[in-house]
């Protein structure tokens, strides 16, 4: 009878961690791209310290990147025009720019966005073009 007992409990021992381990439900990703949020057309608004310039407003538009899942292509960045696109890296809620020559011609421009709520976000970014260099904080919001 002690033996039964025996090999009773120490059956229930390895047994009970297996069962233990099991997982109640299949756990899969939830598929959402932390691109998505970013991804459509983006009025921006500059502002800069000089109070003799007239703020610029123009649109971007920013699309995923097909050759590389963390990151988007923005169309027109920096007002450089509609057939020349930055690219830019995706983190939770932030698009880093890093430095490039958008234009392949000389205008070099880095910078970083952070998204404020769905529809607003705060830029900070440089370029550099002919040898000068700008500095630019802007607003933008998605239409």
């Amino acid at each position: 009878m002690k033996n039964n007992l025996l090999k009773i409990l120490t059956l229930l021992i390895f047994i009970i961690p297996v069962i233990s381990c099991v997982p109640d439900e299949e756990v899969e990703p939830d598929g959402t791209d932390p691109r998505d949020k970013f991804v459509g057309k983006w009025l921006f608004i500059e502002a800069r310290s000089a109070a003799w310039y007239e703020k610029a407003s123009y649109t971007v538009t920013i699309n995923k990147d097909p050759s590389n899942s963390a990151q988007v292509l923005l169309r027109n960045f920096a007002n450089v025009g509609s057939s020349h696109s930055a690219y830019g890296v995706v983190t939770n809620k932030r698009i880093t720019i890093p430095t490039q020559d958008v234009t392949g011609g000389g205008f070099v421009t880095s910078g970083t966005g952070n998204m404020l709520t769905t529809t607003t976000m705060n830029w900070e970014f440089s370029y550099v073009t002919g040898g000068d260099q700008e500095f630019i904080a802007a607003s933008a919001t998605k239409q």
